[in-house]
C-alpha cells in the first residue's frame, strides 16, 4: 500500500513540474518588442541595418534571414519566385556602446550570387538572452535601388496587411523611442 501510495505522489509531483515547465517555456519565447529596425544606405552606397530602440540598453546582434517562398510588402504584389542560391541566417554585432538610433554594417551584402530582384529578406534586432527584439523590416534586392542616405525603409502594419515606407532618420528615431 506505501509503495503505490509513494508511487501515486511521484506521478502527481511529476506532471505538476511538466506542466509548471511548459507554462514558463510558453511564456518566455516571445521577447517584447522594443525598438524598430529599417533598412539606409551609407553615403558610399552600402546598405545598413538601422536600429533604433527604447529599452536600457541596445540589441545584442542584428538578424539577416532570407525570406523563402514570401515576399516583401510592395505596391506591386511581385511574388518572390523560388531561388536557386540558398542565404543562411546571418547575424551582426551591434556594438554596446551604441546609442539609438544606430546602423550596423551587413557584411557581404548584397550577395553577389543572388540574382533574382524579388529575393525577400527579413532584419531584426535581438537581445541575446531574448528579452527584447525590434520590429522586423522585409524587404526585396529591388528595393535597394530606392534607398538614400538620410532615409530609412521600414515595414509598416496598415489595416492588418504590412507595408513599405521610406521616413526621414528623425521620425524612425521617434518610432524606436516610442516602442515602450
Amino acid at each position: 500500500m506505501a509503495v503505490q501510495m509513494l508511487t501515486r505522489t511521484r506521478r502527481i509531483v511529476a506532471s505538476m513540474a511538466a506542466v509548471l515547465l511548459l507554462l514558463a517555456g510558453l511564456t518566455s519565447c516571445t521577447p517584447e518588442i522594443k525598438g524598430i529596425t529599417g533598412l539606409t544606405m551609407d553615403a558610399d552606397g552600402q546598405p545598413l541595418a538601422a536600429l533604433a530602440w527604447c529599452a536600457d540598453r541596445p540589441p545584442d546582434v542584428v538578424l539577416f534571414l532570407a525570406e523563402e517562398g514570401s515576399s516583401s510588402p510592395d505596391p506591386s504584389d511581385v511574388p518572390t519566385p523560388s531561388t536557386n542560391w540558398h542565404w543562411p541566417e546571418r547575424r551582426h554585432a551591434v556594438p554596446r556602446d551604441a546609442t539609438s538610433p544606430t546602423t550596423v554594417r551587413l557584411v557581404g551584402f548584397p550577395p553577389g550570387d543572388a540574382t533574382d530582384p524579388h529575393a525577400a529578406f527579413r532584419l531584426f534586432g535581438v537581445a541575446s538572452n531574448k528579452s527584447f527584439a525590434s520590429r522586423s523590416v522585409t524587404f526585396r534586392l529591388a528595393e535597394l535601388a530606392g534607398l538614400r542616405p538620410g532615409s530609412v525603409l521600414i515595414t509598416d502594419i496598415v489595416d492588418n496587411d504590412e507595408v513599405q515606407r521610406n521616413i526621414p532618420l528623425d521620425e524612425f528615431a521617434r518610432l524606436g523611442r516610442d516602442a515602450c
